[in-house]
């Protein structure tokens, strides 16, 4: 049982630096180009798994998707992740990226996807700077607790900043501290 978990990180290392290894080939219009791909594949994933989510989309005043994976082992986990922030408003797309750390018990690797839902441009103004730093939190319903918006099934990461989150494959079994940051992709904006 201890080679196959060891075999399933190594495994997940070796993915994980051979996509950055294709990734940084490409060029950034490229790179622009996968992270829009990317970006419809979330949404309709989300939309399929969380139904609300695609009015909260709609109705936001913007929203950023993030297709992520993490590795877990011992007391030790990181998680990263690139995507786009949409500005509903004025069409802006900004290309993003996500570290987050965690010390604590942990164990597995996973690929996941990340919806945050941005409310107003005070929020956006923060989230797209990378002057949003979250934790993890477990929660069955946000509400922002100002204008009384809720959103079913997603979480709430910061003052007008909510995120729903898909696994697509993988196991991890954790017990942990986590903190994370989302900031703008310079070489791609």
């Amino acid at each position: 049982m201890k080679k196959f978990f060891a075999r399933l990180i190594l495994f997940a290392l070796v993915v994980m630096t051979a996509s950055t290894v294709f990734a940084a080939k490409a060029t950034p219009e490229q790179q622009r180009a996968k992270l829009n791909e990317m970006s419809g594949q979330v949404l309709e994933r989300m939309y399929e798994k969380y139904p609300s989510s695609e009015a909260a989309v709609r109705d936001s005043y913007a929203y950023c998707t993030i297709s992520a994976s993490s590795i877990k082992w011992g007391f030790w986990g990181d998680d990263h992740g690139r995507g786009v922030a949409v500005n509903n408003q004025t069409g802006e797309r900004i290309y993003v990226k996500m570290k987050e750390v965690s010390l604590g018990l942990n164990f597995g690797a996973k690929e996941y996807d990340l919806l945050f839902i941005i409310v107003n441009k005070a929020a956006w103004d923060r989230f797209v700077s990378g002057n949003i730093k979250f934790g993890s939190e477990v929660s069955a319903q946000a509400s922002d607790g100002v204008s009384g918006e809720t959103f079913a099934n997603a979480t709430v990461v910061a003052n007008g900043v909510w995120v729903y989150q898909l696994d697509k494959k993988g196991l991890a079994v954790e017990a942990t501290l986590k903190g994370g940051r989302i900031s703008p992709f310079r070489t791609l904006n």
